[in-house]
């Protein structure tokens, strides 16, 4: 159970597999164990480093983050304690905000990037939606609000195939006992995330998915990603909401296999190696 002292966070993270490094960035006010669905998948390709956010799950602050780019940092810092000049990204949904404040801020030590159920813009409709999302989690009791969020981001096709999936991923949820307000502290530095059109330059080529039928963030906004971003293609997923990677995990590890290892020689895998039997 590798921590780092980091500027503002002691980071509490997880090393599996072999291969190139990809940084997998969870969502809001998940750990990396929302990963456990596709991670041992990737692990036969890629040398994963999953850390818990600042404040989520190990994860233990000095100071609260203010911004999207407090969170970014960290993770700059964390691939500074492992040494890694470079390595691939993938964020899913607040996850993804802070994928790409790494890829607009620190543009060096991103190879790919992959981008899952996410926005970089934040107009009315995301803007209500997170509104409801904090209302939630400050009224609602702690159960309901997680009911409210899982039924939210997941698809009516796989919550009347899954009922008991889905409230067993509650219930795992619940166990987290992560606190209201770290999560309230996630969606302030949400709500202050929109980087400046002249500014949001992201250079790694980058992949974007997205559910066909995701409320929380539906897939228009990641097709605008992709028309914003050059060298990115599109994905979406039919019959899936804001989680494909759990409704459709072995789709979204196929479609990440595939974009992360292709084209031009890959660097060696030697260094995610080395990462992985440093602190091991």
């Amino acid at each position: 159970m590798p921590l780092v002292e980091l500027s503002d966070v002691r980071c509490y993270f997880e090393l599996i597999g072999s291969g190139d490094p990809l940084l997998l960035i969870p969502g809001l006010g998940r750990t990396c164990r929302m990963w456990d669905n596709i991670a041992w998948p990737l692990a036969e390709s890629f040398t994963l480093i999953m850390p818990d956010n600042r404040g989520m799950g190990r994860s233990q602050p000095k100071r609260p983050p203010r911004v999207m780019g407090d969170l970014a940092v960290d993770l700059v810092e964390l691939l500074d304690a492992l040494q890694l000049d470079r390595a691939h990204v993938l964020g899913i949904s607040l996850g993804g905000v802070i994928a790409q404040w790494l890829a607009v801020q620190h543009p060096s030590r991103v190879d790919r990037l992959v981008l899952i159920s996410t926005a970089h813009e934040f107009g009315p409709y995301l803007r209500e939606m997170a509104r409801l999302i904090g209302h939630a989690l400050r009224y609602f009791p702690r159960d309901v609000f997680e009911r409210t969020v899982e039924i939210l981001g997941s698809s009516p096709a796989y919550i009347d195939a899954n009922p008991a999936a889905v409230a067993q991923k509650i219930r795992t949820v619940r166990e987290q006992n992560t606190p209201r307000r770290a999560v309230a502290r996630q969606l302030l530095c949400l709500a202050q995330s929109d980087v400046h059109e002249s500014a949001y330059q992201i250079t790694a080529p980058t992949l974007v998915i997205a559910g066909e039928q995701d409320a929380l963030i539906p897939s228009c906004y990641g097709r605008r990603i992709a028309q914003a971003i050059a060298h990115s293609e599109f994905r979406q997923i039919p019959d899936c909401g804001h989680n494909p990677i759990t409704e459709a995990p072995d789709v979204v590890v196929e479609m990440i296999r595939e974009f992360l290892t292709r084209g031009e020689a890959r660097r060696q895998a030697s260094k995610g190696r080395k990462v992985l039997q440093s602190v091991t």
